[in-house]
């Protein structure tokens, strides 16, 4: 101090200590202004935050938080403050919130996705975008009959595939992950793929790996500021990730190029790119348009991946279960010969007289929760839900696996028991408000019908068809794997008996 003060000036000095002191001074008043403000919850670290504590079980781990500090509670994740709703009295709250409509500011994953999907978009862009996904997907089909026609024709082929195994155990994933890809293919790229196209088997390939690298609560995610580091670094496989997501969006790539070279009008539009093409030639000159090759390689991307996946791990689910209680698996076969018999194929409308297949849907989709955690949202401005205050610009989740697992909903949440989803004279189905496995709000997942339609024609194509079981000896594990969406752990070769 001797040696500073004989060389420094004591006024210079006294201004560079009072700089230092009102930079502390501001930064604590800050801090202090922002814990107030926010709901309580856990202390974290500084910088990372509550980031490294958060377990593998995720989803469990939130509600377990709710259960100690209130329905709404916020934590420090990395960069962002972080307001998780759980119970369904606020999380109704928070899906009718306009304020809560927003995304976080950069992409999904940073770093590793430059531009952005619709699906990640907030405000006038996102409405625009969504509206002329929802307008085209109906004109080419989605919610249409031939739609459905197309849906029971790739049943057929899939079913005739497993008949070729002749009873034998097989692996079920990528054979229905291939028939679902399907449907969605159709809709977005106007056509299917053969079930051994190289193509289709490596897009299929990619999703799983994908799928099992990163988790909800992802460094890049919540400090997106050091995104570029992790890469350089190949930590936390987000290298990995980036190479397998540029080579999946190659893919798509190829499929806009061919979609280019056709002349499109209004009344050549087949699928979805080529109504994003049409679009973005009708906005040519609009200055910042979002209509672009970016996004539309971006849109049919997220098209592609989510319309594969989450309906191909619902319908894993779905085939777990049966073997799991294979008395559920005799009782909508019994219901199938009442309604419709074993050799007429099953139609949407048949949905409306099969009640107990649709409890045991909907008892699948709650007791599998496999968007347990939202894509995160944004707050556009100051807001509240359950008198919670939750700041502009904090990062707002939904744990919609506290919701399907409530005591104060479900009577004994943990058991699988489709019946709970039957009136009392059993004659009816009923879905309840709280049965959240799109989302809900004005963010609701836009394939949610074309969701429950694909799931009702497989399960009963399927039963009409077949017995499913395991080999003797084998016993059916429910346990659970939780990456961005959950999955079994374990998913054993199934075997297929045909129903003479």
């Amino acid at each position: 101090m001797f040696f500073i003060d004989s060389y420094v000036d004591p006024t210079l000095l006294n201004f560079f200590y009072g700089l230092v002191t009102l930079f502390v001074v501001h930064y604590v008043i800050k801090f202090v202004r922002r814990v107030r403000a926010l709901p309580p919850g856990p202390w974290g670290l500084p910088i990372v935050g509550y980031l490294p504590f958060i377990r593998q079980d995720e989803c469990n781990h939130m509600t377990e938080l709710a259960a100690k500090y209130g329905p709404v509670f916020s934590l420090k994740c990395g960069q962002f403050d972080v307001v998780v709703i759980n119970q369904w009295k606020c999380i109704k709250e928070a899906l009718a919130n306009e304020h809560l409509l927003g995304r976080p500011k950069e992409t999904i994953l940073p770093g590793v996705i430059e531009h952005f999907s619709f699906v990640e978009m907030s405000g006038e862009r996102w409405k625009e975008q969504r509206r002329v996904a929802l307008t085209t997907l109906r004109d080419v089909g989605l919610g249409k009959s031939k739609m459905e026609d197309s849906v029971r024709d790739e049943i057929d082929s899939f079913t005739e595939r497993i008949k070729s195994f002749e009873g034998k155990p097989i692996s079920i994933s990528n054979k229905l992950s291939l028939s679902i890809s399907n449907n969605i293919s159709t809709l977005v790229f106007g056509h299917t793929y053969a079930y051994d196209d190289p193509v289709a088997l490596d897009m299929e390939n990619m999703l799983v790996q994908a799928n099992g690298m990163l988790r909800y609560f992802n460094v890049a995610i919540f400090m997106p500021s050091v995104a570029s580091l992790i890469l350089r670094l190949n930590l936390f496989g987000l290298s990995k990730f980036g190479d397998l997501f540029r080579k999946f969006e190659s893919h798509i790539n190829d499929e806009v190029i061919e979609h280019r070279k056709k002349d499109i009008d209004d009344n050549g539009i087949k699928d979805y790119i080529d109504g994003f093409l049409h679009e973005m030639s009708k906005r040519q000159n609009e200055k910042d348009s979002t209509f672009n090759v970016n996004t539309l390689q971006r849109n049919a991307s997220m098209f592609y991946a989510a319309g594969s996946d989450t309906i191909t791990t619902t319908l894993q689910w779905i085939i777990m279960y049966l073997v799991k209680y294979p008395e559920y698996q005799n009782k909508i076969r019994d219901e199938i010969k009442q309604t419709i018999g074993l050799n007429r194929q099953p139609e949407n409308i048949d949905r409306q007289q099969m009640p107990f297949t649709m409890a045991f849907i909907y008892e699948a989709l709650r007791h599998s929760s496999i968007i347990a955690l939202n894509l995160a949202r944004r707050a556009l401005e100051d807001t509240k839900v359950g008198g919670y205050s939750i700041p502009k610009d904090s990062f707002v989740i939904f744990n919609f696996w506290s919701v399907h697992h409530d005591p104060n909903l479900w009577d004994n949440p943990e058991l699988f028991k489709p019946e709970r989803f039957l009136d009392e004279d059993k004659s009816k189905a009923i879905k309840p408000p709280y049965l959240v496995a799109f989302s809900g709000g004005k963010r609701v997942c836009p394939g949610e019908s074309f969701a429950y339609l694909q799931i009702f024609l497989y399960l009963v194509s399927i039963l009409q068809q077949f017995e499913i079981s395991v080999e003797s000896g084998k016993d059916i594990s429910l346990e659970r794997v939780q990456k961005f969406s959950i999955r079994p752990k374990i998913l054993p070769d199934f075997i297929f008996t045909n129903i003479d």
